[in-house]
């Protein structure tokens, strides 16, 4: 035998998809999803359903642009998937068109650049429509004067004056192609001062869709600047009787000063006898309520080159009215996935109570031992004497009683909100207390009635299981 030196050279390699990917020119089709519209909550909205299915996983880059966004793809079926799930949730037009880059002429092969361009209906959640007169009257002959309620792989339209809704669906608003009358920028805060709920016989042919949950009531609104300046009132029929009371801000379209670019039919309909109404109530305005206590995520994207500063400010005012939206929209958040944020919530107590961890902001300490316990004690009493109360409340005036109308099932709830649970890149689990115990999934699975606090460890055999 005879020794030997081997000299090894590591030299560090990337698969050929990660070659391509940082080369120039590696992308092979590109996306571009336009919007022609002065806003881009619709791209806010696109963006929260592309994270929830990860729709975006196969995209090389993304770039914003101020009416839209381009995704690059690696390869044609990438982009062809992406626009069969764009098409899923937004009413769209597309056009196909390729570009040849190189080409083989004896094996008969070619090198193209494909290039699919989107376009998004230019109509939003919360536009005033006025429905051309044929489209009406095939839609049930709902009234034309509409708004929309949501935006779907169609249009989710409803009358704010009989509570009826229907769906356009994309076909039909590409043959019509009809413009929005006016959008969620003119939108004008009221006070509601009276609410009287309405009787109406519904039509035979009229379709109510979401349980019936909608109610007409007649309102007596002011707008919020005319407080203390002058005594204007306004009367008006609306379809949020459901949630509206005394003292709420609303928010609604002012048709006093608008000009109708539309033909002289809307003024001779037999539902307004000649007289358009001064006002529409759109939603109701929830607000910020302080710092929320619910979060978002957001895709990595680009800016394009020159459009930094515009799209900053554009993107604060847009992005505010998104969240607006989603605070008082049940049906919009369960299509998006929203994070909890603020102070962790942890299961405690022998009953499994809900309790939350406050912070002293005096002292920049949090607060623990018998003094929160013996207050948190006092609220649970005094919540479930409340809770006692109106639960027998109902049980004597029944289900459909007024105690069960009083709830505003559109407010985000703690139910709804979910713990980001993304591993770091210390493999510890994000988004979970220290004082946490992580358990295998065996574990978990043979002891379901575990509770962080007060656990035994004599009363299972843990010995092969180790504890993060």
């Amino acid at each position: 035998q005879q020794a030997t030196v081997v000299d090894f050279i590591i030299r560090n390699l990337q698969c050929k998809n990660c070659e391509a990917s940082y080369a120039q020119g590696a992308w092979h089709a590109v996306v571009q999803v336009r919007q022609r519209v002065n806003h881009k909550r619709t791209f806010f909205y696109l963006e929260q359903i592309i994270l929830k299915h990860d729709a975006q996983a196969d995209c090389l880059r993304i770039v914003t642009f101020r009416d839209g966004m381009d995704f690059y793809f690696k390869e044609k079926n990438q982009a062809l998937r992406f626009n069969d799930f764009l098409s899923c949730h937004v009413p769209t037009k597309v056009k196909y068109s390729r570009k040849l880059v190189s080409a083989d002429h004896c094996s008969n092969v070619g090198d193209f650049k494909h290039n699919f361009l989107i376009d998004i209906a230019p109509i939003c959640k919360d536009d005033l429509l006025v429905l051309p007169a044929d489209l009406a009257r095939n839609l049930s002959n709902i009234s034309r004067v509409v708004l929309v309620k949501r935006v779907g792989a169609g249009l989710h339209v409803i009358d704010p004056f009989t509570a009826e809704r229907n769906e356009v669906n994309t076909e039909k608003y590409w043959r019509y192609g009809f413009q929005a009358v006016l959008n969620s920028r003119q939108l004008i805060r009221y006070v509601v001062l009276a609410v009287e709920p309405l009787l109406q016989t519904q039509r035979p042919s009229a379709r109510v869709r979401g349980g019936g949950k909608m109610r007409l009531a007649e309102c007596v609104v002011a707008r919020e600047d005319d407080l203390g300046v002058n005594d204007s009132q306004f009367s008006c029929v609306s379809h949020l009787g459901h949630i509206l009371n005394e003292g709420d801000i609303v928010l609604g379209y002012d048709l006093t000063n608008i000009n109708w670019n539309i033909d002289e039919e809307i003024k001779d309909m037999k539902q307004f006898q000649g007289n358009m109404p001064d006002l529409i109530l759109v939603r109701k305005f929830y607000g910020s309520k302080g710092e929320r206590r619910w979060g978002l995520k957001q895709l990595a994207v680009e800016t394009a080159e020159g459009d930094e500063a515009v799209e900053e400010e554009r993107d604060g005012t847009d992005r505010e009215g998104f969240l607006q939206e989603i605070d008082g929209d049940k049906e919009m958040r369960k299509q998006i996935n929203l994070y909890r944020k603020g102070p962790a919530m942890k299961l405690s107590g022998a009953n499994g109570e809900m309790e939350e961890e406050e912070e002293d902001k005096n002292q920049g300490e949090k607060k623990k031992g018998k003094k929160s316990g013996k207050r948190n004690g006092v609220n649970k009493k005094k919540i479930s004497a409340e809770v006692g109360q109106k639960r027998g409340a109902m049980e004597t005036d029944g289900p459909d009683k007024d105690a069960e109308e009083d709830l505003d099932d559109e407010e985000v709830r703690l139910e709804e909100l979910l713990e980001d649970m993304a591993l770091s890149g210390d493999g510890a689990l994000a988004g979970v207390d220290e004082d946490a115990i992580v358990l295998a999934p065996e574990v978990a699975a043979a002891m379901p009635a575990l509770l962080v606090k007060g656990f035994d460890e004599a009363s299972y055999d843990l010995k092969d299981f180790k504890f993060t």
